[in-house]
Formats: structure tokens, sequence, C-alpha cells
């Protein structure tokens, strides 16, 4: 079993959204209110402490991931409230931005998170653990693990939108307004079908008509947001509200639920 720690920062936050300014990893030891609205944040210092099994980490092979979160007080987390249906929502995404998942790992009553993975392809992966601790703000802290097995080329990221894409059966025409660094901006999915046909029976996902999360080009900037209770207009259409801290190259996936299928269309912008 291997045991990797990371010092990362812990990011308090107010509502579903998280952002990250600075990268504070100390490097790695290897032994084994409304809930849609925009927050603000202050800083701490957490760890994320993450034991696999086996030992080494292969692509495409399952992989059991142990997580355990300590508080900026350097006590471990064992109590979690529930936001959006689970305890914890840990996403994993490569560098280079072309490998993403949003997972949820099992909770105990001691506070370890487990859950199985197999990561796609080898390479050097972020995890960002959002979770509550009872009593407290929500929170996000992060680590980085490496995988063996074949890496990919990185690709590029060209911005496509504002504009169309598209992702497992899905159709999207998604305008970014306001999206500016230091200022909160407005994501809106137009979403259709294969066909150009609008989607208009959305299932719930965790609580929620969708799910967003976006990370910048060089992953230190971060945030998982959820859309406002009322949307405007169509009924295939999803509003989102982010707040970013810098200025750069972005990478999101929206998360919609239709015919009970979750379906991620992911997309690329500036924030200027």
């Amino acid at each position: 079993m291997k045991l990797i720690v990371l010092s990362a920062l812990l990011l308090p936050l107010i509502g579903c959204s998280s952002r990250q300014e600075e990268d504070n990893t100390k490097g790695h030891l290897q032994s084994g209110a409304d809930p849609h609205a925009a927050h603000n944040m202050e800083q701490g210092v957490s760890m994320l402490m993450i034991q696999t099994d086996p030992a080494q980490v292969i692509a495409g092979k399952p992989t059991t991931l142990k997580l355990m979160i300590h508080g900026a007080d350097g006590k471990m987390v064992n109590n979690f409230e529930v936001v959006h249906e689970q305890k914890i929502h840990l996403i994993v995404v490569r560098d280079g931005l072309d490998q993403f998942a949003h997972i949820h790992p099992e909770v105990d009553a001691a506070g370890n998170a487990t859950v199985s993975y197999s990561f796609p392809t080898g390479g050097n992966y972020r995890l960002y653990a959002d979770h509550k601790p009872t009593g407290m703000e929500q929170t996000t802290t992060t680590t980085q693990m490496k995988v063996s097995g074949d890496i990919p080329t990185v690709p590029s990221l060209p911005p496509n939108v504002p504009g169309e894409t598209e992702g497992d059966g899905l159709r999207a025409k998604v305008a970014v307004e306001g999206a500016s660094a230091g200022g909160e901006g407005t994501i809106t999915f137009d979403l259709t079908d294969a066909a150009g046909e609008p989607v208009v029976d959305l299932q719930p996902y965790m609580g929620a008509m969708g799910h967003l999360v976006v990370l910048s080009s060089d992953g230190k900037q971060y945030v998982h947001a959820h859309p406002a209770e009322s949307q405007p207009g169509k009924a295939n259409r999803v509003v989102f509200q982010a707040h970013f801290m810098k200025p750069g190259l972005y990478k999101a996936w929206g998360q919609f639920r239709r015919m009970d299928t979750v379906r991620v269309v992911p997309f690329v912008f500036r924030v200027s």
C-alpha cells in the first residue's frame, strides 16, 4: 500500500463554488448561505492524505483510494455534512485536463473515505476533495499523485466557447459573460440532443439540474458550481455563476443527467 501525503490549501467557501489562488504544495512522502451563490474565501492550511491499494497505481487497473482529510488544526476530519447528496465530492483530473472524473467516496464513522477508481492513462493527476466538516464552511483540499502507464501527449486547449460544443450525446450552445479576473461570470448552457432538438427531459443530478467544474490550465484555480434554483427563459437552459481569481485559459466540464445517464460536456474558454 502506498501512502501519499501532500500539504495543500484548505479552501473555505460559501455556497457550492471553490477557488484556489496558490498551489502551496510542499512535496509528498510515499511509504506504501444560498447553496448556489457566489462566495468569499479565507485561507488556512490542511492536509489530504491518500493510501493506495495496490501500492503502484497503474493505468487501467482498479485502485482503492483511501482519503484522510486533516483540518487547519491538524486534526482528522471525521464528521461531514451531506452536500448535494454526498459527503465528499472527489474530482480527478490529469495534468493537461484531458481526463476528468467526478466520484464519491464512502465515508466511515472514523472519517476514512474510500473509493475504487481506474485511472484511464498514466501521468500526473490532481485530486480535489470538496467537503463540509460538520458545523463549518464548505471547503476543498487538493493533492497530486503519479499513475504508471502510457502517458499520452498533452493535447492543446484551443478556446471553443462562447460557441457550440458537444459531449456524451448532448450538444450545447455555451455563453460566457463577465468572466474577468476578480469578478463573477455567468455561464449559460442551451442544451439540445444529437439531432439539434431542445432537451426538455433533464433529470436532477445530486439535487441539482447540473454541476459545473472549472479548472485553470495549470490546475491551480478551481471552481465547482451548481445552477441557480430558477432558470430564466427556456426549459433547456441551465445557468451557472462562477468566480474567477486570475486571468488565463480555463477548461470546464458541465454535467447533466438525462435518461438516467450522467453526460459530460467539456469546453475551453478564456478569462480576461
